[in-house]
């Protein structure tokens, strides 16, 4: 038998059991894994006497352990399931008599390494003296309805995603029956109602059909409600102020999403009062309450002493703040450090306080969303453990566009990608970059540069599970990866510490620039302000000056962010 190291705790325990309960070595053995003449020693090394071999009586109440079943639930009917519900988070496990280990891991992860039973008899012990199982301290055993599958009118294939928002029943009609969702539904039309992309997408062909509600792309020839980035980048490869230099004359932007962006633009003009409230600071408020939680009435002035905090959710103790693009430039007053100043504060008075630059409401709406119900611990997703995906490599298209749908940084540059995949649907991705020579501290050191989760699914574990796959692959001495501290207020508990990275630096505040006659919502990268950049744009300015000085004569602003908090993995 293969020798256990024990702990001090172990061997207390031990002690404990061979005088009261267990007075047999053999059986003491079994329990901790150890050779039994392992556990006379250790008997004797602390002073117990040590029965003689078929003297010891062994307790009654040991033997009727021992003979005790294990409790096991199971549901009073077929219309219903038992779950186990997390008392703290109210997660829900389907794994109610933990045959796979997941509440233990759940309980772990949220309270550290607190004493569980480590064997089946104190298990059956704990349950003969509680009536009850060990977890039910952590969890409520409870009983609800099973929730609503959709059949296949074609088959008898059936699926819980009822509206179809994982795209899986599109999927199953193309690869089973060899039709398009639209033929399904030509065929059984009482079931539109439940595929609202499709009727959202049918509604757009319409819509595009009047000339005042699109412009043509001059590079494709698709028709839009307006030219985005998105769209150039992934199709054309091309930024949109490179589209405009090539189309200086052509409008980007149709007719009436121009009019209802002018009608936005009134509600943010310069001449508000500072307890104005943003057009997207109210719908953050709103959508924070059809979640369930209530937000403080007004802008909040009174817990950092007269610096405003947007929104404020007081039972989670967590802030929000909505920050307009030209509201937030230097030119409005807000230091290099005036965002991170406001994180930092309300973190030392045990508030998480989160920052959502405009651009990044307006254009990435679904991602900050589902980002905001993960950060109030109220996913709606399809909830799949990580140990049910396969992970595999994919190619740089399959994460460009899981990455822009997924991610609110969008797509990377990076050199290798893997994709997890459930039902043959891509659900995560991961990506790494090796560092350049000029950046690197250790030899063969990699980046971790994205992690994104499909928008309609949980899956706790994955990015473990990722990150073992490539350094299992790669063997790297080392990863390092970068946090942006206005989406981690915490740099000592997030996803980076849980799978074991340790912050190696803090990254002061970054400046981007923004211009709104260029772009309304849109901060530009430093990097193409430079003097370099600069006087190959601009070859008539004065070069004497400094780069601010340049850049605010061209109209541009800077805008802080709060920097980024460095992390490193020695595996």
């Amino acid at each position: 038998m293969k020798t256990k190291k024990l702990t001090n705790e172990d061997i207390l325990e031990m002690i404990n059991l061979y005088k009261s309960s267990v007075s047999s070595t053999h059986k003491l053995g079994e329990i901790y894994k150890i050779d039994h003449k392992k556990v006379s020693q250790i008997l004797k090394s602390h002073g117990v006497e040590i029965n003689k071999r078929g003297g010891q009586n062994k307790n009654i109440q040991s033997k009727e352990i021992e003979k005790t079943k294990t409790l096991k639930y199971q549901s009073s009917s077929g219309n219903k399931i038992m779950v186990a519900r997390c008392k703290q988070t109210q997660k829900e496990f389907s794994d109610i008599n933990n045959l796979s280990g997941a509440l233990t891991e759940h309980i772990l992860g949220l309270y550290g390494d607190i004493k569980i039973p480590k064997n089946n008899y104190q298990r059956k012990k704990y349950e003969k003296e509680f009536g009850k199982k060990w977890f039910e301290e952590y969890f409520d055993i409870i009983e609800i309805e099973k929730k609503k599958v959709r059949k296949c009118k074609l088959c008898d294939w059936t699926t819980t995603d009822i509206s179809n928002q994982t795209g899986c029943f599109e999927i199953h009609v193309k690869e089973k029956h060899k039709i398009t969702i639209k033929e399904y539904l030509e065929q059984f039309p009482e079931d539109l109602y439940l595929h609202p992309t499709f009727i959202k997408k049918e509604k757009e062909k319409q819509f595009l059909k009047n000339n005042e509600n699109f412009v043509v792309c001059k590079l494709c020839g698709k028709k839009m409600r307006m030219i985005t980035n998105t769209h150039l980048k992934n199709v054309h490869q091309i930024s949109k102020t490179e589209y405009k230099l090539m189309f200086p004359n052509e409008k980007s932007v149709s007719n009436k999403t121009s009019k209802k962006l002018s009608e936005t633009a009134e509600l943010t003009n310069i001449n508000q009062t500072p307890t104005w409230e943003s057009n997207g600071e109210i719908e953050i408020k709103e959508f924070i309450k059809e979640l369930g939680f209530i937000t403080e009435k007004s802008k909040n002035r009174k817990l950092l002493n007269g610096k405003e905090i947007d929104i404020i959710i007081p039972e989670l103790k967590i802030a929000i703040e909505y920050n307009g693009l030209y509201f937030h430039t230097e030119k409005m007053g807000k230091t290099p450090t005036y965002h991170l100043n406001k994180t930092i504060e309300c973190l030392e008075l045990g508030y998480k306080l989160f920052h959502i630059f405009e651009d990044e409401w307006v254009l990435k709406k679904d991602i900050i969303k589902n980002k905001l119900k993960h950060i109030l611990n109220v996913n709606d997703g399809i909830k799949i453990g990580a140990r049910k995906v396969v992970i595999n490599k994919i190619t740089p298209e399959q994460k460009s566009i899981f990455l822009n749908d997924n991610h609110i940084q969008g797509n990377d540059s990076s050199t290798i990608h893997y994709g997890a995949f459930y039902n043959n649907t891509m659900v995560g991705v991961m990506t790494f970059n090796e560092q350049r020579n000029m950046t690197k501290s250790v030899e063969g050191e990699y980046e971790l540069s994205r992690y994104a989760v499909h928008q309609n699914y949980i899956i706790p574990g994955l990015a473990s599970k990722m990150l073992k796959h490539f350094i299992n692959e790669y063997k790297p001495p080392k990863i390092i990866s970068f946090a942006d501290r206005r989406w981690t207020p915490d740099s000592t508990n997030n996803l980076y510490t849980h799978i074991g990275f340790k912050i190696s630096d803090i990254i002061k505040p970054r400046y981007f620039y923004y211009n709104s006659k260029i772009d309304r919502y849109k901060r530009f990268h430093k990097f193409g302000f430079g003097k370099t950049g600069l006087r190959k744009k601009y070859p008539d300015l004065d070069f004497t000056k400094s780069e601010k000085e340049l850049t605010t004569e061209l109209g541009f602003e800077r805008i802080w962010d709060c920097g980024l908090i460095k992390y490193e993995l020695i595996p």
